[in-house]
């Protein structure tokens, strides 16, 4: 049995009453962000992989040096991920590929 509008509306503000408050943006206690050049590094690559859907590329990239955390790298391993990464943004930027590979996008 289907409810009129009316009803529908009642029901919808008893259940709002009977929620307890959302807390306010000050309430909320948010740990701090690590601002060291290492933290911004790792999270400039994941949000290139993130943006693109390249996960694969940083999981490819830790098989190749034999590390299983984007931690486990040395800072020239980070940075250099980091150029790859943002080669591969300008390469599919541009729509750079392989000659017999799908377009880059």
């Amino acid at each position: 049995m289907a409810l009129d509008p009316v009803a529908l509306k009642s029901l919808a503000l008893e259940l709002a009453a009977a929620m307890p408050p959302a807390p306010s943006p000050a309430d909320i206690d948010l740990p701090p962000v690590d601002v060291s050049p290492r933290a911004r590094t790792m999270r400039a690559i994941v949000h290139i992989a993130d943006q693109y859907d390249w996960r694969s590329a940083i999981t490819h990239f830790l098989d190749s040096r034999g590390v299983s955390y984007l931690s486990d790298l040395s800072d020239v391993q980070l940075d250099d991920l980091l150029d790859r990464m943002r080669g591969y943004v300008d390469a599919a930027e541009i729509g750079a590929s392989l000659v017999d590979c799908l377009p880059a996008h």
